[in-house]
């Protein structure tokens, strides 16, 4: 059974949502100097974590908010489209195999 294009799209935007937060965490627990090694990791599965310089000098203020929301929701959305991408090839790829 297909699973529907809605649900895949929530699944693949929350993946998305997930970099993010796990590193945010990791930084809680572990600091910012234990978090070197990671940061390559960082850069593939969070790609639009490089809007995070615009916060150098500035963290904790309204403005460097709004630039970590806008590098997470870019990450979202990213996650969103390869996921719709990959969906609609499964689903093409399903239906001709289905005739």
């Amino acid at each position: 059974m297909m699973v529907s294009f809605y649900r895949w799209l929530v699944t693949s935007a929350g993946l998305g949502l997930l970099p993010p937060i796990v590193w945010f965490l990791i930084q809680r627990v572990a600091g910012e100097g234990a978090t070197y090694q990671l940061e390559r990791v960082v850069r593939v599965v969070w790609p639009s974590s490089f809007w995070l310089m615009a916060t150098d000098g500035i963290e904790g203020t309204p403005r460097a908010y709004v630039f970590i929301l806008m590098s997470v929701a870019a990450n979202v959305l990213l996650y969103a489209v390869l996921g719709s991408f990959v969906w609609s090839v499964k689903y093409f790829v399903a239906g001709r195999s289905k005739r």
